[in-house]
């Protein structure tokens, strides 16, 4: 953390000095400091513990423990009361009157009372309960910015002020228990060509007191990135041994910067904007106020990404048609890894972990719940050829129906596995209709289906081999 501050120059019998106050969470060993006014130089620096002083959240937040406390205090003791009034006419009812009037004009009132006071004391303890709930929150708060007690830093600078009766100082200092993380929504809207994509971050510091109207400024630092890069590995060769496996270290980096705070109010906030480093990114969001405690949410950016959506099927895996988006983009993004809320035109779909870096982007949106993908064999048969039986053959013979429930038509990519040959003795014809692409050693198909339509694939593979070959049929199987 690193701000720029104004502060007045004191005189002592040892000279001048200057005194900052850091939270408690501050790690005073990290703290650095640098001049910006002529005439001043630093000489050393000190720092001592404060046990004596309160932050001012904590002390706002202890007034409203205690005051909801008198409220509960108050409920409770109304809630006694009640209970002595349900005892009473309890007991009146048990009372034996002689004469008949009596009687029903003691148990009318009896009923009449105790139905009143029943409905009091489960108000009363609803109220109770509402109250003890919102005692624990605020002490739960309480206790997430308070950090190590409720403790702060006074850090003593000796300067040479050269008759300066103030100057500026640039200061930093590591603090712990602060962070932010992204929060990411992608909406995809097929029919438009388009993804909505929104990027928040979740800011917390629990330093004790609020930032106000702070400059600050988000690091994308990449989590378990290395400060060195990693020693070679000699090439040694020699009988194979049993590896140990090593666990892994990780390390977590997450940064909130913030400088000089801000005064003039009246302008509008900027919106954020990305500053590329050499292996980094910095979103500047302006000014902003980071209060003590609990993550909040800071909406960081907005835009539509126009996107090449295309289905895609597997139908011997899964049924379902998935939908995709391809993102071209002409700036390049530098989006951390974090959760991201997937939607289809306007409606969840689900969460799923999310990063990106650079111009391009595939993005997937889950099943299209209008398009169907049904995976046949048809017929499946094995044999012998040749004289004496000298061959061994196999057949097989799929049928791919893809359905089209939507209001317009669409266009459905479909891969399925084409055989290889794992020996040059095994030969393999394959055939289909409509005419099927071999890429990455795949059968792939584009088929347009009609809206409220069907279309079908067929497809074929045969296999000559030596009889006295043991093949493993693979998938085919």
């Amino acid at each position: 953390m690193s701000r720029q501050v104004k502060v007045d120059l004191k005189t002592t019998s040892y000279g001048e000095r200057v005194v900052f106050v850091l939270p408690g969470q501050a790690s005073p060993e990290s703290f650095s400091i640098a001049p910006l006014t002529n005439g001043i130089s630093v000489n050393d620096v000190s720092w001592i513990r404060d046990d004596l002083s309160e932050s001012p959240a904590a002390v706002d937040i202890e007034k409203n423990i205690d005051l909801l406390s008198s409220k509960l205090a108050a409920v409770n003791a109304q809630a006694q009361a009640v209970e002595g009034g349900i005892l009473f006419w309890k007991e009146r009812g048990k009372v034996q009157q002689t004469k008949a009037d009596d009687v029903n004009k003691i148990a009318g009132l009896v009923v009449s009372n105790l139905t009143k006071l029943y409905n009091q004391a489960v108000k009363l303890n609803v109220q109770s309960q509402d109250l003890k709930e919102l005692i624990d929150e605020q002490k739960r708060k309480l206790n997430e910015i308070s950090g190590q007690g409720k403790n702060r830093w006074l850090v003593t600078v000796s300067v040479a002020g050269d008759g300066v009766k103030s100057g500026s100082f640039k200061i930093g200092y590591m603090l712990r228990n602060c962070g932010w993380r992204p929060k990411y929504k992608l909406d995809a809207y097929p029919d438009l060509q388009q993804i909505k994509f929104s990027f928040e971050a979740e800011i917390w510091q629990g330093s004790g007191q609020d930032f106000k109207n702070y400059d600050v400024a988000l690091a994308t630092v990449k989590q378990n990135s290395r400060m060195s890069p990693p020693d070679l590995v000699p090439w040694v060769i020699k009988p194979l041994e049993p590896e140990t496996s090593q666990p892994k270290k990780y390390a977590r980096s997450m940064m909130v910067m913030e400088s000089a705070p801000m005064n003039d109010s009246a302008l509008p906030p900027p919106a954020p904007r990305q500053v590329r480093k050499s292996t980094y990114s910095i979103w500047e969001l302006g000014i902003k106020t980071i209060l003590a405690g609990p993550a909040r949410k800071y909406a960081i950016s907005s835009e539509n990404w126009s996107s090449e959506f295309t289905y895609l099927a597997r139908p011997s895996r899964s049924s379902d048609v998935f939908v995709s988006a391809k993102v071209e983009l002409r700036e390049a993004r530098d989006y951390r890894p974090g959760q991201a809320l997937v939607l289809m035109e306007g409606a969840v779909l689900g969460k799923v972990n999310f990063s990106f870096s650079g111009k391009e982007k595939t993005a997937f949106f889950g099943a299209d719940p209008l398009l169907n993908a049904k995976h046949k064999i048809v017929s499946k048969q094995s044999g012998e050829k040749g004289l004496f039986g000298s061959k061994q053959t196999y057949d097989w013979d799929y049928l791919i129906t893809l359905s089209n429930a939507r209001k317009n038509k669409v266009m459905i990519k479909v891969q399925e596995p084409a055989p290889r040959a794992g020996d040059k003795r095994i030969k393999l014809v394959d055939t289909s209709k409509p005419e099927a692409k071999i890429k990455d050693n795949n059968f792939e198909w584009l088929v347009e289906v009609d809206a409220g339509q069907k279309s079908e694939i067929e497809y074929g593979v045969k296999l000559n081999a030596p009889d006295d070959m043991d093949i493993d049929l693979g998938s085919g199987n």
